[in-house]
């Protein structure tokens, strides 16, 4: 399904507005380029690292047609979409499809492809430190930006 829930972000939280070349899913990380043609949104591609990961794509939905699939849904090529700058405190909750073998207490460093998180040995980018059940979402972890 791939939500994000931002739970706890500063109110003067940075926000880009981004495009990209390809489709990119709710929860990738990505690199940031220049300025696009209309001088406002950033070019982005997905980020290959930890290290070239500058935000993090949340996908906001601005009109209700009721015939979205959320469960698949993706800013497609070309469209505007919302990255946040992620920063120490930061308490974010994701499905769990956005994280690939970890459990409760474990670090995190970006998922394959940029996509989510993954576990790693040390202390990484993101702790989780919860789990929930969000009802319509269901299980989603609770994380914490180091």
């Amino acid at each position: 399904m791939a939500e994000v829930i931002l739970d706890k972000i500063k109110s003067t939280a940075h926000i880009d507005s981004v495009v990209a070349k390809e489709d990119l899913k709710n929860g990738q990380w990505l690199t940031l380029g220049l300025l696009d043609a209309d001088g406002e949104r950033r070019l982005a591609e997905k980020a290959k690292t930890e290290d070239t990961a500058d935000v993090l794509l949340v996908t906001s939905f601005t009109r209700y047609d009721p015939n979205t699939d959320f469960a698949d849904y993706v800013t497609k090529a070309g469209q505007t979409g919302r990255a946040f700058h992620m920063e120490k405190g930061d308490v974010i909750s994701v499905t769990k499809d956005l994280v690939a073998g970890a459990k409760k207490g474990d670090g995190l460093t970006i998922g394959d492809d940029g996509l989510g998180f993954k576990k790693t040995e040390g202390r990484g980018i993101a702790q989780i430190i919860g789990e929930e059940n969000q009802g319509f979402y269901g299980d989603m972890f609770v994380i914490a930006i180091r």
